[in-house]
């Protein structure tokens, strides 16, 4: 039995207009999106000439307060970019202020430039993915009230205390997302909750979630415990030319536009059938990516033509 689907939405982080970020968070939740989730970047996303992007749990924090029922996510945190105890404690906090609304993505990192101009480390993949794991393990010894004391390879605590603990028991969802089959792909089956990847190809992706059958299965855990969601640049509308009027304004935007790679594309008689492909095995989430993530109408043509199409 195939799990039921929902609808996550990115939210524009490169404006300064509080009032048309909440017009977009409110129209998601009217509208029949899950959740809201927001990137953690610091300037150069997603491209060069991205200079401005709005601190993620800044926006966070402004949306729980905007909004009822949808949840509220991240996509994800950097390990590096704020030490895993000080994250677990904001995070404790937006979840129980939020009504235990939190999903709490977290990463190694990737983005170099952002890692040098801020002054943090930026070590070879295997040490960052290191660093992630003992990170969360961090978190999540943190989310338990404490006092915890612990001395890890990276990190170290002396009878610290995370109080109010989150308002989610046991905790909030972890996502983890990425395909790295040796290193990411088992830390997944260690720590996460949600395993977040990209609509690539089916029999790709039937072999990366192979890869994390198997990974599960060496540490005794059952795969079915483990749900997936993508993240889904999207290009929609009624007709064609509609379509590509939006992927040609969103060129600047990034690769994530063009044609080929991770999007998705055409009217809902065709996009609709190609998520539902992924759905029969085993996504649960569809974390949308508009072309203009500011445009209201474009939320509600979503919701009308592709969401309310898996209800």
């Amino acid at each position: 039995m195939t799990p039921a689907v929902r609808f996550g939405l990115t939210v524009p982080q490169h404006i300064g207009d509080a009032a048309l970020l909440r017009a977009v968070a409110q129209a998601a939740e009217r509208n029949g999106f899950d959740s809201l989730w927001v990137v953690d970047h610091l300037y150069h996303y997603p491209t060069p000439d991205d200079v401005a992007v709005l601190e993620a749990f800044t926006v966070l924090g402004l949306l729980a307060g905007w909004t009822n029922s949808v949840r509220l996510g991240t996509l994800v945190l950097c390990n590096a970019y704020r030490p895993p105890a000080l994250t677990a404690k904001i995070a404790a906090s937006l979840d129980v202020l939020s009504g235990g609304r939190l999903e709490l993505g977290y990463g190694a990192g990737w983005h170099a430039e952002e890692h040098a101009g801020y002054g943090y480390d930026f070590p070879p993949p295997a040490t960052r993915i290191a660093m992630m794991e003992e990170g969360l393990e961090v978190i999540k010894r943190l989310w338990s009230g404490g006092p915890v004391s612990f001395a890890g390879k990276y990190y170290r605590l002396d009878n610290a205390r995370c109080e109010p603990k989150p308002l989610q028991q046991p905790r909030p969802p972890l996502t983890i997302g990425g395909g790295g089959e040796q290193l990411l792909l088992r830390a997944v089956a260690r720590h996460a909750d949600v395993w977040n990847y990209f609509p690539v190809p089916l029999l790709e992706y039937e072999r990366k979630l192979g890869v994390l059958t198997n990974h599960c299965r060496a540490i005794g855990r059952d795969p079915s415990s483990l749900r997936q969601s993508l993240v889904v640049p999207l290009a929609t509308a009624a007709w064609e030319k509609e379509v590509r009027d939006q992927l040609e304004r969103a060129a600047p935007r990034g690769a994530m536009w063009r044609q080929g790679g991770f999007l998705v594309q055409g009217t809902p008689d065709i996009v609709v059938p190609r998520l539902r492909d992924y759905a029969r095995r085993g996504v649960s989430l569809f974390i949308v990516v508009l072309p203009d993530s500011t445009d209201v109408k474009q939320i509600e043509f979503v919701a009308s033509a592709v969401v309310r199409e898996f209800d």
